[in-house]
């Protein structure tokens, strides 16, 4: 019987963050080789030229289902997030926190 490599967990990691940031109009800024950093922010609009961050995730949330937000314009997202890690990632329980933004 002859096996071929699927996608290993970081590349379906990649996809879905990208995939639910689509779905919620977020923009996704990918750090990091091996530790991947997450970012999703919102776009500015008129009134604040700049994107704001409003979510985090680190690679390691695949086993430990944390999925960070800094403003309730990521909360909907979060949440998605933590529903794909418990489903597709085998996360028991993810967790979505609120904290304060980053400086």
């Amino acid at each position: 019987m002859v096996k071929t490599q699927g996608p290993n967990e970081y590349d379906r990691l990649d996809e879905m963050i990208q995939r639910l940031c689509g779905e919620h109009g977020l923009r996704l800024e990918v750090s990091g080789w091996t530790r991947k950093t997450y970012d999703v922010l919102v776009e500015g609009g008129s009134r604040t030229p700049r994107s704001e961050l409003v979510a985090r995730i680190e690679s390691f949330a695949t086993t430990s289902g944390e999925v960070r937000v800094f403003d309730d314009r990521g909360a909907a997202f979060a949440t998605d997030v933590g529903a794909a890690l418990e489903s597709d990632f085998g996360v028991a329980e993810a967790i979505v926190l609120r904290v304060p933004r980053p400086e």
